[in-house]
């Protein structure tokens, strides 16, 4: 019996794609509440079955769908949306099978695929940042429009406090203890002002291999913001952990191919990625932490250490810049 209501838009449209509901698979989902199953048929397509998406006006459905159209007419590689139906809170899709970045680099095999994969992810996302915020809408966002400091301090920093700090190590620690910290963090993770198409969770088990090369899925909460924060998002992506001499030399190509299509201060704009690169570290420990305690999904736990590593190594870049996170985060156990 498949997990999602059969109804006759749905049936219209599955045999209008050529697909079957009946044998419906459903796929193991990542940290999300969507239910996506693969219907069989030639080619498969995905249903994404969400009735009930976060948002007011505007929901996370809509904004997957006029996001994923207007990427798409931009050149992106977004998956095909074939059908939506808002009322009823379903999508057709393109399937683009199962091997994500993750998968195709990790083990000994994939090792020598790194530095052509993160190159084609770089220069896919160099192309999407830049082409994408031409005629971007941030009405068509659900959850707010931009990537600013306040939007960091409480999505990022707060999040870390309530979701990790407290909900998963335990710490009676009161997050008004860590504002002036993070208030000099986000203010300096946007010192530039940027403004570019941000996809937010730009990482590697967002991105799928299909017919050998990648495409992107998961944007439904893009929205505008400084460039920086998706290819940190990226490089320090517990999932693959990335070597600080790999992260160097995938940065040194970002910005090499950034600079053809915009005006870039290396240096400033190098010292605003250090700072979001924490920030999004503070994110990645946050719901990792949400996902593993409030959510019951413990297989995220194992990806902790790895993100808290990155975490530590970053404080302790930024020596004394600040030393009551430091302090906090130093002080954890390395394989908490």
């Amino acid at each position: 019996m498949p997990e999602f209501i059969i109804t006759k838009r749905l049936e219209d449209a599955a045999a209008a794609q050529g697909v079957a509901l009946a044998g419906a698979q459903p796929l193991a989902g990542d940290g999300s509440d969507r239910r996506f199953f693969r219907l069989p048929g030639s080619p498969t397509k995905f249903l994404l079955w969400y009735p009930y998406a976060p948002g007011g006006e505007v929901n996370e459905n809509d904004s997957y769908y006029r996001i994923g159209r207007h990427l798409r007419a931009q050149g992106a590689p977004v998956p095909e949306i074939f059908h939506y139906c808002p009322e009823e809170g379903w999508l057709l899709l393109e399937d683009l099978g199962d091997i994500h970045l993750e998968s195709a680099v990790k083990g000994r095999a994939g090792e020598a695929q790194i530095p052509f994969r993160y190159r084609e992810a770089l220069d896919l996302l160099v192309k999407m940042q830049v082409e994408g915020v031409q005629g971007f809408d941030t009405s068509w966002c659900f959850d707010t429009p931009v990537v600013d400091g306040p939007f960091l301090r409480e999505r990022e920093c707060l999040y870390f406090v309530l979701a990790f700090l407290q909900g998963y190590q335990g710490l009676q620690l009161a997050a008004a203890d860590l504002y002036a910290d993070f208030d000099r963090l986000t203010k300096a993770a946007v010192a530039l002002g940027e403004r570019y198409f941000l996809h937010r969770d730009f990482q590697s088990r967002n991105l799928m291999i299909k017919d050998g090369r990648l495409r992107v899925i998961d944007f439904q909460g893009a929205r505008l913001g400084p460039l920086g924060y998706d290819v940190a998002a990226l490089l320090i992506d517990p999932y693959v952990s990335l070597s600080p001499a790999r992260q160097e030399e995938f940065l040194a190509y970002y910005l090499q191919e950034l600079k053809e299509r915009v005006a870039v201060e290396e240096e400033a704009w190098r010292q605003q990625y250090s700072y979001l690169a924490l920030s999004r570290n503070l994110q990645i420990l946050g719901a990792f932490g949400f996902l593993t305690r409030a959510k019951k999904k413990a297989h995220f736990a194992r990806y902790i250490p790895a993100a808290l590593r990155e975490l530590k190594r970053r404080l302790a870049e930024k020596a004394g810049e600040f030393p009551r996170l430091a302090e906090v985060v130093l002080s954890l156990p390395p394989g908490s």
